[in-house]
C-alpha cells in the first residue's frame, strides 16, 4: 500500500513540475497583470501611465527592470518606475501557474 501511495505521489509531483514548466507566464502577461492590478499601463514599455482616483492620470518612467525567466518552474519580474516628482514605485512579482503574484510593492518618495 505504501509503495502505491509513493508512486502516485511521484507521478503527481512530476505532473505538477511539467505543468508549472509549461505554464510560466511571459513578460507580456506581466504588463497585462500590472495594468489590471496596479493601473499602470506600459504600452510603450519605457514610458507608462498610472491611473489614480478615478480620472487622474500621470506619466511614469521605467528606471529599472529585472526579468529572470531562466528558472524552470517560475519567472520573476521586477520593475522600478519614477514619476515627475521623483516618487518611486517598485513592483516585483513571481510568475507561476500562468499568473503573476506580488512579492514587493513599495512606493517611496524622496521628500519623506
Amino acid at each position: 500500500m505504501k509503495k502505491a501511495i509513493f508512486q502516485i505521489l511521484c507521478i503527481s509531483l512530476l505532473f505538477l513540475a511539467y505543468y508549472m514548466t509549461t505554464h510560466r507566464p511571459s513578460e507580456e502577461q506581466f504588463y497585462t497583470w500590472l495594468e489590471e492590478e496596479y493601473q499602470i499601463d506600459c504600452k510603450e514599455k519605457i514610458s507608462c501611465t498610472k491611473k489614480e482616483n478615478g480620472n487622474s492620470v500621470y506619466t511614469l518612467i521605467e528606471t529599472g527592470s529585472n526579468v529572470k525567466s531562466e528558472y524552470l518552474l517560475f519567472n520573476t519580474v521586477g520593475k522600478i518606475f519614477e514619476d515627475q516628482n521623483g516618487d518611486r514605485t517598485t513592483i516585483k512579482a513571481i510568475g507561476v501557474f500562468g499568473s503573476y503574484y506580488t512579492i514587493i510593492n513599495d512606493e517611496s518618495s524622496p521628500h519623506s
